[in-house]
């Protein structure tokens, strides 16, 4: 061969073999380049985000324990539980303070009521092992317990003015202990000149609290007796005096 063709073949060799390391190396070099660099998007954005987070936590705190503070007002306005004499001591001091009579009382039973969740928000996911597909996700049910709220309906049957009807309508609504009225039936009363209402209202509890059920002191009351209604003493009385007459 001429020298001259050496030159030319020695040449395109050489394009051949940049060609092939370019092909080789640099080019795959290229694309893991621009994989790292969307990456790196990725983390500054999550280092942003978690950079804001730290900045405003006092915020966070502050928020936190302001919300606490009106969950806790909220439960303390429900008590543990609601028994037939809580609803006729109740009923007995609405009697005493509003100058009404009640004259009877229905005590329906304590249910449940079903309160909607909001829904669940989707998990963060941060660092590499969340980012992997099919990493399992657990979140911890058992920290708190279980807050249910129930419903005690009670009836009763209520002669007073009209004065008198809207101030214990009103208390009913605005006691400190959560209760609403339902239903209200209002007509007039020949024999008084008063009204006569039929009143049903609910009284409200909360199960899974740090409130405790206290049982109520009634006063004037022997507890344990087995003439509750005085019936034997009543009837004795009653002899004597028709044995005397």
């Amino acid at each position: 061969m001429k020298k001259s063709d050496k030159s030319v073949l020695l040449l395109v060799l050489g394009v051949v073999l940049a060609l092939a390391a370019y092909l080789a190396a640099y080019k795959p070099l290229t694309a893991e380049t621009e994989i790292m660099q969307k990456e790196n998007a990725k983390l500054k954005q999550e280092v942003d985000r978690l950079q804001e987070l730290a900045n405003n936590k006092q915020q966070y705190l502050d928020d936190t324990a302001a919300m606490q503070l009106k969950i806790d007002e909220i439960i303390a306005q429900f008590p543990a539980q609601y028994l037939c004499e809580d609803e006729i001591l109740y009923l007995i001091a609405t009697e005493d303070d509003h100058d009404a009579l009640a004259k009877s009382i229905s005590m329906g039973t304590t249910t449940a009521i079903t309160v909607e969740a909001p829904a669940a928000e989707a998990p963060v996911e941060t660092g590499d092992a969340a980012a992997e597909e099919g990493a399992e996700v657990t979140t911890d049910t058992t920290a708190t317990p279980e807050i249910l709220l129930y419903k005690t309906p009670v009836t009763t049957e209520l002669y007073s003015s009209y004065n008198s009807l809207k101030d214990v309508l009103k208390q009913i609504n605005t006691d400190l202990n959560r209760k609403s009225v339902d239903t209200v039936s209002i007509a007039f009363d020949a024999e008084t000149g008063g009204l006569v209402s039929a009143i049903a209202f609910s009284m409200y509890s909360l199960t899974g609290t740090e409130a405790e059920y206290t049982t109520p002191s009634v006063d004037g009351i022997v507890y344990g007796t087995n003439d509750i209604f005085n019936t034997v003493k009543r009837k004795a009385e009653a002899d004597a005096k028709a044995a005397a007459q």
